[in-house]
């Protein structure tokens, strides 16, 4: 669906960039310095303009788009707890574009881009830079890549725990991400900073393997295995966001999940020791072990029924990560796929997610299909609005909106004539 010649031209804008459609962007040239004006406000999430936005999505074609309408490359978002610049995400051939633009890196992103040379220099000019503050208020400690670049910081004094303003994290903890995408993940850079001395909580003990720093932190405290990301200590404090581990490690994930998703089955093995009940059949569940958890649920009858809190809950999040296994297993065990934060079912997380086969299995179920129309209460929408917002938003290569919307629309979804989405999601929504 293209947007009308006779939108207003903000609008026109904000259409071509979501649907990242180049062409569409290129057009807009004519409107001079009125494009140039728009293409550079904050308009998107953070109080970002749309080429930091752009930036981080290894979208060439779109980056240059941006650049001949007249977009900014040192105009940074405007968020509270530090500006993000576009170089702070910009990888490759966008870095390229951007610096060839006349981006000029910062502290932060000379740290993001490997750049020592860059660093050197201004470490020489003013050693006060290795404690500059970025993006969320981080340190360029907390965009090092590479151990290169942690040991060069930690050599001209950078504090190894060092914290960001908006989620309170380390760069150590910021850097446990991406554990099955080598082009990304940090982990030997987190794992590096441990052993320089950075601090030890159990979720880093968990997700890197560190047995023994488990074993003294249970062994002190057993309440730490019943932690999870994004709660308690780990929650929001306003004006602070939630700790990074929600983003990083994922939320709502227990010590044990997080052993299990990093594939740390000696500490997972060491905690289970120590694991009770209920936290042994998610762990079961979220690796798709039905052995297991059949085992646990027939030793401890009506285990699932006595589920609460975030427990309870734990269908929602192994369908908001695409686990279909997880999924079915626990839809057969009798948990509630309508049970979640502000009314966010099962199905709204698995249409966002972009996961067919989660949203499939619980469609399959009574319970499930009760769940078609319902909205949650945090912005009213219904699953078919989650599926549509995910087909423009969400940046997940392996999403498939398409097969989402498809099986929505065979189950009979009402489809408001309003719904927006990507144009393949449109199609299938008017039957195109």
């Amino acid at each position: 669906m293209s947007a009308s010649h006779e939108a207003p031209l903000a609008d026109q804008f904000r259409h071509a960039f979501a649907m990242r459609d180049a062409s569409a962007l290129r057009r807009l040239r004519t409107h001079g310095a009125e494009i140039r004006h728009i293409v550079n406000e904050p308009m998107f999430d953070f109080n970002s303009p749309a080429l930091l936005v752009a930036s981080g999505r290894d979208d060439v074609d779109v980056v240059d788009a941006l650049l001949e309408l007249g977009a900014d490359p040192n105009r940074k978002s405007e968020w509270w707890a530090g500006p993000f610049h576009p170089l702070y995400h910009a990888r490759g051939e966008v870095a390229e574009r951007l610096l060839a633009a006349g981006a000029t890196p910062d502290a932060c992103a000379a740290a993001a881009l490997d750049r020592v040379d860059l660093l050197e220099a201004m470490v020489a000019a003013d050693p006060a830079r290795v404690h500059e503050r970025g993006g969320d208020g981080q340190t360029p400690l907390h965009f090092a890549r590479t151990i290169r670049m942690a040991d060069f910081l930690l050599a001209h004094g950078a504090d190894i725990d060092a914290r960001d303003v908006d989620h309170r994290s380390t760069a150590a903890e910021w850097m446990l991400t991406d554990a099955n995408d080598p082009r990304k993940s940090r982990l030997d850079v987190a794992r590096h900073l441990v052993e320089r001395g950075a601090s030890v909580d159990i979720f880093m003990a968990a997700a890197l393997g560190l047995t023994d720093r488990a074993r003294a932190l249970v062994e002190a405290d057993p309440s730490v295995l019943t932690l999870r990301t994004g709660h308690g200590e780990y929650a929001e404090r306003p004006p602070s966001s939630y700790h990074i581990y929600l983003w990083s490690i994922g939320p709502n994930l227990t010590p044990l999940q997080t052993a299990a998703k990093f594939g740390q089955r000696r500490t997972l093995a060491f905690l289970l020791r120590f694991a009770s009940p209920e936290q042994q059949l998610l762990v079961a569940c979220h690796e798709g072990d039905g052995e297991a958890a059949r085992r646990i649920v027939a030793a401890h009858p009506g285990i699932v029924a006595r589920l609460s809190g975030p427990d309870a809950a734990a269908l929602g999040d192994e369908a908001w990560v695409s686990n279909a296994p997880a999924v079915r297993l626990m839809l057969q065990l009798g948990f509630d796929p309508g049970i979640g934060e502000h009314g966010q079912s099962a199905l709204h997380r698995a249409c966002w997610a972009g996961a067919p086969e989660v949203v499939a299995a619980i469609l399959e179920t009574a319970r499930g299909r009760a769940l078609l129309e319902t909205r949650e209460t945090q912005f009213g929408g219904t699953p078919l609005g989650w599926c549509c917002h995910g087909s423009v938003n969400n940046r997940n290569p392996a999403a498939d909106h398409v097969a989402v919307a498809q099986l929505l629309v065979g189950a009979g979804v009402s489809v408001p004539d309003d719904m927006e989405g990507s144009e393949a999601v449109q199609a299938v929504l008017h039957g195109a």
